[in-house]
């Protein structure tokens, strides 16, 4: 399936209001520190999955109290699916650092075969569960029920399907872009970092939207937005060339446009 990565990377603009929205969202990310900040950021994700899932434009920061319950659902649907790994990584962590507190040279190698052992294993089963939990995080945000966020039937359909899988890699590039482009920017001391936040955010809007509209693909929900208006079929994001196929159509033998000879008004 071809993705139409253009508009991947300008949705954000499509929102009259986008200057603001990333504004907005780039201050509560530095404040995130805070951390009550950090819930409306996941609120925003959940709005802007939900505009993917619908190929609605971008949200607003608008109904703030609703925005953060949102967000404090995402957090704990993250925390949930990240569980496993985070555990495994406390005790692989743990354990490598006491065999190499143990001062002995089989205890040193042991630790670090196990410390880079674990890290390894531990950001593997990060990736597969971020990959699953963004699906249920998507349903969550298509259904509004918490459970959803973790129906494995919806999770498993989705989850197989290259109708999200592809969307979700461009998504993952797209914060890789981003990133990159901070990280540029931070070359500048203070100024840069600042405006790193902000360009990481607008990934941000741009990655859920296209992770969304690839669940709503998945599970053949049809787009509200301009691809359900124009009868996309829910491939808002496909390159498709539409050929027109002329039909022959046969003309009967007594149709023809001359006028017929009458036989008995002709002498024999």
């Amino acid at each position: 399936m071809a993705l139409d990565i253009e508009r991947v990377v300008t949705y954000p603009t499509e929102s009259d209001e986008w200057i603001k929205t990333v504004i907005i969202g780039g201050l509560l990310t530095l404040l995130s520190i805070l951390v009550v900040p950090a819930f409306f950021v996941y609120g925003y994700v959940v709005r802007a999955l939900r505009a993917g899932i619908h190929d609605e434009e971008p949200p607003v920061f608008d109904e703030w109290g609703a925005m953060f319950k949102e967000g404090l659902v995402a957090f704990v649907v993250i925390i949930v699916y990240q569980l496993i790994p985070l555990v495994l990584m406390a005790v692989t962590v743990g354990g490598s650092v006491m065999a190499l507190a143990s001062g002995s040279e089989a205890g040193a190698g042991i630790g670090l075969v196990g410390l880079l052992g674990g890290f390894a294993i531990s950001l593997l089963l990060a990736l597969v569960f971020g990959y699953v939990g963004l699906v249920g995080l998507a349903n969550y945000a298509h259904t509004g029920r918490v459970g959803a966020a973790f129906d494995l039937d919806v999770i498993r359909k989705a989850s197989l399907d290259s109708a999200y899988a592809v969307p979700w890699l461009y998504g993952v590039a797209v914060m890789f872009g981003a990133a990159a482009a901070a990280s540029i920017l931070g070359i500048v001391p203070i100024i840069g970092a600042i405006a790193g936040v902000f360009v990481t955010f607008y990934g941000q809007i741009a990655a859920a939207w296209v992770w969304g509209r690839g669940f709503g693909d998945a599970m053949g929900i049809a787009p509200d937005g301009p691809s359900g208006e124009t009868g996309g079929g829910g491939d808002s994001f496909e390159t498709t060339a539409s050929e027109g196929v002329g039909e022959e159509a046969d003309t009967p033998d007594d149709a023809s446009p001359e006028t017929a000879t009458d036989d008995d008004s002709q002498t024999p």
